[in-house]
Parts: structure tokens; C-alpha cells; sequence
């Protein structure tokens, strides 16, 4: 995760947040067992993340897409943001895989699909081997464009 923080502060992506999806947030991050396992301050993050993303307003509902009712509001999010990505490491997420054209990832493979979507035709031939190429097509969720860009360096 702390690779995608660094990403996000380099504007590599633009986060998304909705008033229900930052409220999950600060009372995670608030949980004792959580700011146990942390070697940093939570609260900044917390903060950087309230002043420095896109605040969706909030106004789609969705219910019963994931298996934990709680986890929809991160898909309302994304779907009423027109996100490309939803980066989460729980499994009920995970699971789903992709929704309404969101790719729903890890946070490696997201760092992935970051990496693809800056590279050149050119560079992702030199970096990338046909069978590496073809795995990547085959097992992981990207947006359109670097898909496509992808497809066109393996035909």
C-alpha cells in the first residue's frame, strides 16, 4: 500500500472518496488494533486523504452486490465517480472481480495495471516478454485503453 500513497502523491491517479467511504475510513483507521500494527501516525493519512481527493458526492445507493453489505458503498463510489479501478484487499471485493466495467484489484496488481498505463507501445515490448504480455491480457482487469494498448503490442 505504501506504494500506491507514493503514487497517489505523485498524481499518478486520482482518488475517490464519497462522505460514506471516508467515514468507513476514520473509524478503521481509529481501531486499536490497527493503529497497533501501524509504525506511522494514521491521522494524517486520514486527513491528506479527505483534503486531497475527489469528493463524490454520494447520491448512488447500491445494495446487494457484494457478499459483506458494508463493502457497496466503496462500488457506489466508483460507479458514480467513473472510476477505472476499485483497489481493495478484501476478498468479498476482490471476488467480484469487475462491476459495470470497474476493474476491481489488489493493490500489486493495481501498481501493475499504473505501470502499463504509462509506458509506451515501445517500452511495454522491451520491459515485457509475449508470454508475460499474454498473462497479464489473460488474468488481470485494465481499463480500455491500456488493454488495448497491450493488445496491440502482442498480436
Amino acid at each position: 500500500m505504501s506504494q500506491v500513497i507514493s503514487a497517489w502523491r505523485d498524481n499518478d491517479f486520482i482518488l475517490l472518496t464519497s462522505p460514506e467511504t471516508s467515514a468507513e475510513l476514520s473509524a478503521v483507521l481509529s481501531r486499536p488494533q490497527i493503529k497497533a500494527l501501524s509504525t506511522v501516525p494514521l491521522d494524517p493519512l486520514s486527513d491528506g486523504i479527505d483534503k486531497f481527493s475527489l469528493l463524490i458526492p454520494g447520491d448512488l445507493s447500491l445494495t446487494g452486490i457484494s457478499r459483506d453489505p458494508k463493502d457497496d458503498k466503496f462500488l457506489a463510489c466508483a460507479v458514480e465517480g467513473k472510476a477505472h479501478y476499485l483497489i481493495s484487499s478484501d476478498r468479498d471485493l476482490l471476488d467480484i472481480g469487475q462491476y459495470e466495467n470497474i476493474c476491481i484489484l489488489n493493490p500489486g496488481q493495481f501498481l501493475v495495471a499504473l505501470q502499463l498505463a504509462k509506458l509506451t507501445p515501445e517500452e511495454i515490448r522491451t520491459q515485457y516478454g509475449r508470454a508475460t504480455i499474454e498473462k497479464i491480457l489473460g488474468e488481470l482487469c485494465l481499463e480500455p485503453g491500456t488493454r488495448e494498448k497491450l493488445a496491440s503490442v502482442n498480436p
